[in-house]
């Protein structure tokens, strides 16, 4: 057999290798292509949506933001081991006025970091399986 020829303890270190090695969804320098409309690139595109829509109560430049973030959510949910809900307890208006307040102390940053910031803090309280 295959496995015979490998010392036991060669073996067991292949496999630690193998299970500790981080994966990157992106290109080998760990670069990816970001999908999003214009008005939702940055932060500082947020903050000026947020003030649109308090100076003009014009809500709807905050839709895209919203969008955008719920189909990335949606994705973290389908792509992440042992993950139903990234987003746990916490619903979309809590979700946002995280990115508004992040966004608002990080203006040069792209709204897909922010995103990432977003998921990485959530990602401890995440929902493992559906309350079925």
């Amino acid at each position: 057999m295959f496995l015979r020829r490998f010392h036991p303890v060669v073996l067991l270190a292949g496999m630690f290798a193998v299970t500790w090695t981080p994966v990157f969804a992106a290109d080998t320098d760990r670069h990816y292509q970001v999908r999003a409309i214009d008005a939702v690139e940055s932060c500082a595109g947020l903050n000026g949506a947020l003030g649109k829509a308090k100076d003009e109560d014009n809500w709807g430049a905050l839709y895209g933001f919203s969008l955008y973030t719920m189909g990335y959510l949606t994705g973290i949910n389908r792509l992440a081991p042992n993950t139903y809900d990234i987003a746990g307890k916490k619903n979309s208006k809590t979700l946002m006025v995280w990115l508004e307040k992040y966004c608002a102390e990080h203006p040069d940053d792209s709204f897909d970091h922010a995103l990432y910031r977003l998921t990485a803090e959530l990602y401890p309280h995440r929902t493992h399986a559906s309350p079925r």
